[in-house]
C-alpha cells in the first residue's frame, strides 16, 4: 500500500518518520519532496540519512535539475503514478515550502516476511 502525507515544517516531517522507524520502517523506504531553493541549512540533515530526497526544481532550473545526483520531485511524481492534476497540485504545495513524505509497506512486508514474522504481527512465525 502506498501512503503519503504533508509537513508544514521538516521537524513535524522527522518527527513522522521517527514514529514510523519505530513501527519497523527504515530510511531507505522514504522519499522526501522539498524544494531545491529551501534553505542549505535547513536540508543539510538529508545528507546523513539514507532517506530518499527528490528536489522540486523551478521551471527556470531545468538545466540544474540534469546534474543533480537525486531524482527530480516531477520525475518521482509521475514515476507512483498520480494523476497529472493531482501531481501539479502537489508540486505547487512543494513548491509553496511543504515537505512531501511518500511511502510504501512493501519493503517493510518483505523484510518481516524474510524474518520469518507475519506482517504487523509483530511475532515468529510456527
Amino acid at each position: 500500500m502506498n501512503y503519503y502525507e504533508f509537513f508544514p515544517n521538516r521537524d513535524e516531517l522527522l518527527e513522522e518518520i521517527e514514529l514510523l522507524k519505530a513501527e519497523g520502517y527504515y530510511e531507505s523506504d522514504f522519499h522526501v519532496l522539498a524544494i531545491e531553493e529551501a534553505d542549505p541549512d535547513e536540508m543539510q540533515w538529508i545528507k546523513y540519512t539514507d532517506i530518499n530526497f527528490h528536489p522540486y526544481f523551478s521551471q527556470g532550473e531545468g538545466l540544474k535539475s540534469i546534474f543533480s545526483a537525486n531524482e527530480p520531485a516531477k520525475n518521482f511524481m509521475q514515476r507512483i503514478e498520480l494523476s497529472d492534476a493531482t501531481s501539479v497540485e502537489y508540486l505547487e504545495r512543494v513548491q509553496d515550502g511543504e515537505f512531501f513524505l511518500y511511502y510504501t509497506d512493501e519493503d517493510k512486508y518483505a523484510r518481516e516476511k524474510d524474518a520469518g514474522r507475519t506482517p504487523d504481527a509483530g511475532a515468529e512465525s510456527p
